[in-house]
C-alpha cells in the first residue's frame, strides 16, 4: 500500500526513480534470510548513539530467548548519526535496505511517498497502535493519507537547561528562570560576567544536527500556537509566516555579537555543546530530554534543572513543543513482513522502553515514567510530558521543491552575519516557500488538509 496523494510529487525527483528501478524486482533481499537453526534473521537500522547502545543490549539478551522460540534472530545496525538519513536512502536504493528502521519523523513524508515504508494497521497488533494514539493524530508527522507509518518510543520534550550553580553566582534564581528573550538576554550577559572568560551565558551550537528544528523553531512554536516548523508554517491559514523568526535570530544574533553566547557557534556541533554544558562552562542551553542520558554518559556532575522554554517579548507559553521520537518504521522491501512487525512490536514495547530508562533516555510509556530505573531522577523527572508538552505537527516545508536557498541555509546565513538584514532575508524566504506551496497544492501533490489539525 502506497499514500495516493503522495506518490506523484515531485520533490523527489531522480531520488524516487532510482528508488522505483532498485525495489521493482529487486530479486532477494539481504534482510530476512533463513541462517543456521532455521532462524529468520530480521535486520534493524538506527541511528548511532547512546540509545542505540540500550537496544543493542536488550537485543542480545532477546535473541538468546524469546528470539529464538520464535524463530528469529534480530541483526541490529546502528549507523553513523551524521549520515543517517542519506545511509537509509542509500539501502533502499542499493537493494540493502533492513526489514525495520528508525525513520526519522520528518522524513517519514519522503519515505512514504518513495514507497519504502508499510502502514502498520495492515502489520501490527491494534493494541500497539492505540497505546501511540495520543502521537497519531491527523496532523501527526508520523500519520499520512490518515494512516500510521511509525510508532514512536521516547518523548523529546523540550525545556531550557539551566545551570544552577552559574545562574546564582551571576546573582540570578534558578527557580525564577528567563521567561522571555529579553530575560535570557540579560541572564547570559550576568552569567557571562561572572564567568570571566571561563563560563559563557548560553550554548547556541549552529552546527548541531537539526539545529533549526531544535533550538530555531521550537521556542517560535512554543509561543504562537498557529505555527509548525521549516519556515514557520500556519497550517489553518496555508501561509508562510517566517517574519517571524526575527526575534529569535536577533536574540541569537546579539548574544554572539557580545560574546555572551559560548565561543565558535559557528561550528559548534551537538556533542561539543553538551560536553561543555556537561563541564559548566554555560549557564543555558535550549535542549530536549535527550540531554539527560548525554549528561550521564559524561558523568557530569553539574548541578542542573529543566526550566520551561523562553518565548518573543509580549508572548506567553502556549504550548510546549515536543517530539515523540525515535519512532519505527517497517521496510516494504522486507522479505517477511510478518517477523518484522514480531520485531517491530518488541523495538516500541516496554521491554525496550525500560532498558532505554536504565540509560537515562525518557520514555514515552507513563508507567516507565513511574518504573525504579527513573522514579529518582530529578532531572529526567523534570522533562516529563505534562499538560503544555504536545507533538509538534508535520510540516510541509520538507516535502517542496523551492528554488534559491533552504530555509536552513538562511537561518544560518543571517545568525553568522550580523550586518545582514533580517526582513528582506525572511521576506525572501516567505515568498519561496509560498510560491513552492502554491505550486504543489495547485498541482494536487500536496494535500493541505494532511497539516491542519
Amino acid at each position: 500500500m502506497t499514500h495516493s496523494s503522495l506518490t506523484r510529487r515531485g520533490f523527489l525527483g531522480t531520488l524516487a526513480a532510482g528508488a522505483a528501478a532498485s525495489l521493482v524486482g529487486c530479486g532477494s533481499s539481504p534482510t530476512g534470510s533463513t541462517g543456521p537453526g532455521g532462524l529468520t534473521t530480521i535486520v534493524v537500522w538506527d541511528r548511532a548513539g547512546a540509545h542505540a547502545k540500550a537496544r543493542q543490549e536488550f537485543f542480545r539478551t532477546w535473541n538468546a530467548q524469546q528470539g529464538k522460540s520464535l524463530g528469529i534472530e534480530v541483526r541490529y545496525e546502528p549507523q553513523a548519526t551524521d549520515k543517517y538519513e542519506e545511509i537509509v536512502r542509500l539501502g533502499f536504493q542499493t537493494k540493502r535496505a533492513p526489514d525495520l528502521f528508525h525513520s526519522p519523523s520528518a522524513q517519514l513524508g519522503a519515505f512514504v511517498a518513495a514507497g519504502w515504508v508499510r502502514p502498520l494497521p495492515d502489520l501490527v497488533d491494534q493494541a500497539v497502535l492505540d497505546k501511540a494514539a495520543p502521537y497519531h493524530q491527523r496532523n501527526s508527522e508520523l500519520v499520512w493519507d490518515g494512516a500510521p507509518y511509525a510508532v514512536p518510543t521516547t518523548a523529546f520534550t523540550n525545556r531550557l537547561l539551566i545551570n544552577t550553580d552559574l545562574f546564582e553566582r551571576a546573582g540570578l534564581d534558578p527557580d525564577s528562570p528567563p521567561a522571555t528573550f529579553s530575560e535570557v538576554r540579560r541572564a547570559a550577559a550576568a552569567i557571562t560576567k561572572v564567568g570571566k572568560g571561563e563560563a559563557f551565558g548560553m550554548l547556541i551550537p549552529i552546527k548541531a544536527t537539526g539545529f533549526r528544528q531544535w533550538s530555531v523553531d521550537v521556542p517560535l512554536l512554543a509561543g504562537d500556537p498557529a505555527l509548525a516548523q521549516f519556515g514557520l508554517f500556519n497550517a489553518a491559514a496555508g501561509t508562510y509566516e517566517s517574519a517571524k523568526y526575527a526575534p529569535l535570530l536577533e536574540l541569537y544574533r546579539t548574544m554572539i555579537t557580545d560574546k555572551t553566547a559560548y565561543p565558535g557557534a559557528a561550528t559548534l556541533t551537538g556533542d561539543v555543546a553538551i560536553n561543555a554544558f556537561g563541564k559548566g562552562e554555560a549557564g543555558m542551553y535550549i535542549t530536549s530530554s535527550a540531554v539527560v542520558s548525554s549528561l550521564t554518559d559524561l558523568g557530569s556532575k553539574v548541578k542542573a534543572i529543566a526550566a520551561p522554554l523562553p518565548v518573543p517579548d509580549g508572548q506567553k507559553l502556549v504550548r510546549s513543543p515536543m517530539n515523540a521520537g525515535y519512532p519505527y518504521a517497517i521496510s516494504s522491501t522486507s522479505q517477511n513482513p510478518e517477523k518484522a512487525a514480531a520485531v517491530f512490536e518488541v523495538m516500541v514495547g516496554d521491554g525496550v522502553q525500560e532498558a532505554l530508562a536504565a540509560k537515562a533516555a525518557p520514555p514515552l510509556n507513563s508507567a516507565v515514567w513511574d518504573s525504579a530505573a527513573i522514579k529518582d531522577n530529578a532531572l529526567l523527572q523534570q522533562f516529563r510530558p505534562a499538560e503544555l508538552d504536545r507533538q509538534w505537527p508535520k510540516t510541509p516545508g520538507g516535502l517542496l521543491q523551492v528554488n534559491g536557498e533552504s530555509v536552513d541555509q538562511t537561518v544560518e546565513k543571517l545568525l553568522l552575519d550580523p550586518s545582514a538584514q533580517l526582513e528582506p532575508a525572511l521576506t525572501a524566504m516567505r515568498d519561496r516557500m509560498q510560491a513552492a506551496y502554491d505550486a504543489a497544492v495547485k498541482s494536487g501533490e500536496i494535500d493541505p488538509q494532511e497539516f491542519r489539525a
